[in-house]
């Protein structure tokens, strides 16, 4: 490591934008390239997994409309691209189902930290775009709802952020949610963190409506086909980069101490695999750099891994020449 490069630099505002440049032009160009680095979404296989099981789910609730219906129990930790993975299974059921203004395939909802039964209608009925989901009792939404999810056709449901039914007064809302697979309304998908197992590990009624759960859970880097899924992932990254313009030329950080590196600052996790590449883009185009360089991944730690407390150290410093 030169004194050029070293941790230090990383701690002085002179030193770290030496080389960077942040003008108005440059910042658009910046915005523009890294929302498109934003849209990429590589086919990872866990991803492909959950697809199909949401796919077989939502087969499933069409062949037993109006019967008891099942829901499914995902979780991650955070930044693992669920929530990303879910909108693109929703994307591609628009492909094959578009929407039309009678018709709403799949809706995907967020909880909130506060959430009640009343909340939950509501989130839901002005996704389906009801303008007075706000007005009206618990039942009366209730009710509504019910007939909107056969109004519009829905055939499946995402429910965002269930951790947050990781409290003791969350009982009503979980009930709720039994009710609206009872009643035969949609199949649910149950999207959360690693927090939310609790609430599912002492609610067996709620369980008894599951199938197998579809986790994500991290990769080890002790697991030889964990690691080849760690470098297949990060390898397709890179190449999305190219392919779409956002570098002229691959990073070619792909040798066992950088990707052991990787795996340690993400944590096995792949969104932040994305998230980090994200911010070493970002430092790539302000240098107006060729590709993605070991230097700006180390910097990309600093700033983002470091800061938001996914990692206590940074080892790619230490791989630098």
């Amino acid at each position: 490591m030169t004194a050029e490069n070293s941790p230090q630099d990383a701690a002085d505002p002179d030193a770290l934008f030496t080389r960077e440049r942040t003008t108005s032009e440059v910042n658009q160009l910046v915005a523009h390239r890294i929302s498109i680095f934003r849209r990429i979404f590589i086919p990872y296989p866990r991803h492909t997994e959950f697809h199909a099981r949401c796919d077989y789910l939502l087969e499933l609730g069409q062949l037993t409309k109006g019967e008891p219906q099942r829901g499914m129990r995902v979780l991650a930790p955070s930044g693992s691209g669920k929530t990303t993975a879910a909108k693109a299974f929703i994307e591609l059921v628009e492909q094959r189902l578009p929407p039309k203004p009678n018709f709403i395939p799949v809706l995907h909802v967020s909880l909130d930290r506060a959430a009640t039964p009343k909340k939950l209608y509501t989130s839901i009925l002005l996704k389906f775009g009801d303008g007075f989901g706000h007005r009206g009792t618990e039942l009366e939404l209730r009710e509504r709802l019910l007939t909107y999810f056969d109004r519009f056709g829905c055939r499946l449901l995402f429910i965002d952020e269930v951790q947050h039914l990781n409290r003791t007064n969350s009982g009503d809302v979980t009930d709720s949610l039994k009710a609206l697979l009872d009643e035969g309304a949609v199949p649910i998908v149950f999207l959360g963190t690693e927090d939310a197992e609790a609430m599912f590990s002492r609610n067996l009624q709620l369980n008894g409506r599951l199938v197998p759960p579809c986790d994500f859970t991290r990769l080890r880097s002790t697991v030889q086909e964990d690691a080849r899924l760690l470098r297949g992932y990060w390898e397709r990254l890179d190449w999305e980069i190219v392919r779409l313009g956002l570098r002229d030329h691959s990073s070619g950080l792909f040798d066992p101490d950088f990707l052991g590196a990787l795996h340690k600052v993400s944590d096995g996790v792949i969104g932040r695999v994305s998230r980090l590449m994200e911010a070493a883009l970002e430092i790539s185009i302000r240098r107006a750099a060729a590709k993605i360089e070991l230097q700006d991944v180390a910097l990309a730690t600093d700033r983002w891994a470091l800061p938001q407390k996914f990692a206590a150290a940074n080892p790619f410093w230490d791989l630098v020449p």
